[in-house]
């Protein structure tokens, strides 16, 4: 046996969690924000972690879901708004909440710039915006809580993931449609967000 069938690591393409299944997918709009934050929501894909994208309090945020049904938002710093375009912000914060338990909500990461020369100095601010901190503090706090489905191996990377998600997982193109069922929920216009996510149209999401 050739010593490099040892030691050469198992570089098959790793499988990475589903698209969301709602009807925003097929839009637009929705696809360029997906495409905008694909360097946070690959490699979170890549753990296993099924991700979407909605308009948090005043910008796009990623919302990571769970397995024990608590879910991680990802978003630009919230006071002030964002004035950088969406999935390119001066910082990230990234929280786990729970839908029906309001007491669980912790902050694991926050690099976003601070006007406060009162407050205390976070080492995480020194990373801006910068996604891999992000995404080691991320694996970090889910390996403690047992909540990270797949560790990524010590030979990948979030790049390596990313040309994955390319080639395995293209989002599905927008469908001509003729018609809209009586009962379908109106979507956003099929229009790019704007710069300023102040002046973006709010997604609607349809269950």
């Amino acid at each position: 046996m050739a010593a490099d069938e040892t030691t050469t690591p198992d570089l098959r393409p790793v499988p990475l969690a589903p698209l969301p299944d709602h009807r925003n997918v097929y839009t637009r709009w929705w696809q360029e924000l997906w495409s905008r934050h694909a360097h946070v929501i690959t490699p979170l894909r890549a753990r296993g972690l099924p991700c979407d994208i909605e308009f948090g309090l005043s910008a796009y945020i990623v919302r990571v879901s769970l397995p024990d049904d608590s879910y991680l938002v990802i978003s630009p710093p919230h006071d002030p708004p964002s004035e950088r375009p969406p999935g390119d912000p001066e910082g990230w914060i990234a929280t786990r909440e729970h839908p029906d338990d309001q007491t669980l909500f912790e902050v694991i990461y926050d690099s976003a710039p601070s006007n406060d020369p009162g407050a205390p100095r976070r080492p995480e601010a020194r990373h801006g915006g910068s996604t891999q901190p992000l995404i080691e503090a991320i694996d970090h706090r889910l390996a403690q809580l047992g909540l990270l489905p797949r560790p990524v191996l010590p030979h990948e990377s979030p790049h390596v993931a990313e040309d994955r998600m390319r080639a395995l997982t293209p989002l599905p193109p927008a469908p001509r449609l003729t018609s809209v069922p009586a009962n379908a929920s109106p979507l956003p216009p099929r229009v790019l967000p704007p710069a300023s996510p102040e002046a973006a149209p709010p997604a609607r999401r349809t269950p």
